[in-house]
């Protein structure tokens, strides 16, 4: 009786709806489902909640973007009033690389970040991370960051971090990511002019 009142309850339309959404979502409502039928509840929610925060975890490491490289100075919203005019010199500065990075950059992101930059063929004087589209760094990907940083500037690039949050700088300091190793500006526009003579 007690399954035929739980059938009858259930939003069989929303189930099927789930489960034809994406592979990560069906197969945490389907470990959720069976667990909690042929193990016990607290099991199934267990397993439910962990793996419903690894496929969040996933899902905001593919959603960090890092773009840029020459003339990435000019890259501004459309509706933005701070955007100024064209400099040509600035933007095919070959000394000067400037990358913004977008989303939470924690663990599960760095690999791909650190990917990106470290394809960077001839090393410019100066390396550019505009972090003003980061709400939040996590300890590992800031210490991932120090390895990168030390790398590059072995090879004479010196690097500037800029726009940091507050919250975001601090996690960046702690990891030892503070002058001389690293300087901060406030915007990337800023830190471009900070190349070395």
């Amino acid at each position: 009786m007690l399954a035929v009142v739980a059938w009858n309850m259930a939003e069989k339309e929303e189930f099927w709806s789930l489960l034809r959404s994406s592979r990560g979502d069906a197969v945490v409502l389907l470990a959720t489902f069976l667990l909690t039928i042929f193990v016990d509840l607290i099991t199934g929610i267990g397993v439910g909640v962990v793996l419903g925060a690894l496929l969040f975890l996933h899902r905001m490491a593919e959603s960090v973007e890092i773009a840029g490289g020459q003339s990435s100075l000019e890259d501004v919203a459309d509706d933005s009033d701070t955007r100024s005019h064209y400099d040509a010199q600035q933007a095919t500065n070959r000394d000067v690389m400037v990358y913004h990075i977008s989303g939470a950059f924690f663990f599960g992101a760095t690999a791909r970040v650190l990917g990106v930059l470290e394809r960077v063929g001839t090393p410019p004087r100066l390396l550019v991370l505009d972090f003003k589209d980061v709400p939040l760094i996590d300890t590992t990907a800031a210490r991932s960051l120090v390895t990168f940083v030390n790398k590059v500037g072995r090879l004479g690039t010196s690097v500037v971090f800029a726009a940091a949050r507050p919250t975001v700088r601090r996690t960046l300091n702690r990891a030892g990511l503070k002058p001389p190793l690293v300087r901060y500006s406030a915007t990337a526009r800023e830190a471009a002019t900070m190349a070395p003579q």
